[in-house]
C-alpha cells in the first residue's frame, strides 16, 4: 500500500497533514499508539524543514509518502531545501527535556520512534527515509 502527499511550505499545514495521516494509518490497521509516533515523525519532520530548508520567502512543496508492507511503515519526505543531513546533527544530552530550551528535541524523538533512517541528496532534493516496524498488535483495541 502507498500514499503519496503534496503540502505547501506553511506551518498551517500541519492539521492537514495530521488529518491525513490519521485517515491513512487508520485505514491500514494501524494502532493507536503507533499512529501517534507516525504522525510525531510526520509533524516533526515537517516543521523544520519549513523553519530551516528554505531562505526565501517563496512557497515549496514537500512530498510526504508512506508505504506499508507487512509490519514496516516506510515514511519518504523531500523537498527542495538547502541540504541537511539530520543524520549528522548531534543534539546535546539534556537531563530534564522539560525545562530546556535546546533544539533538537524533535530530531531525538525521531529517531527514538523509529527503527531506521537515511537521508540522500538527489537532484536538489532532500531524501529522508524512515523505517517504522509496527510492534502493537493490530488486532488489539487502545484507548
Amino acid at each position: 500500500m502507498e500514499k503519496l502527499f503534496q503540502y505547501r511550505s506553511d506551518i498551517q499545514e500541519v492539521a492537514l497533514i495530521r488529518q491525513d495521516l490519521t485517515g491513512v494509518v487508520k485505514e491500514w490497521g494501524i494502532p493507536e499508539s503507533e499512529m501517534r509516533q507516525i504522525i510525531v515523525i510526520i509533524e516533526e519532520l515537517f516543521s523544520n524543514i519549513i523553519r530551516f530548508a528554505f531562505n526565501d520567502n517563496q512557497e515549496h512543496l514537500i512530498e510526504i509518502q508512506l508505504r506499508k508492507n507487512d509490519r514496516i511503515i516506510t515514511m519518504i519526505i523531500s523537498d527542495d531545501g538547502i541540504p541537511f543531513n539530520p543524520l549528522d546533527y548531534n543534539p546535546v544530552s539534556i537531563s530534564d527535556p522539560a525545562t530546556s530550551d535546546a533544539g533538537g528535541m524533535g530530531l531525538t524523538l525521531i529517531r527514538t520512534f523509529s527503527d531506521s533512517i537515511e537521508y540522500r541528496r538527489l537532484l536538489n532534493r532532500n531524501h529522508l527515509k524512515i523505517t517504522k516496524s509496527i510492534k502493537s498488535n493490530p488486532n488489539i483495541s487502545e484507548s
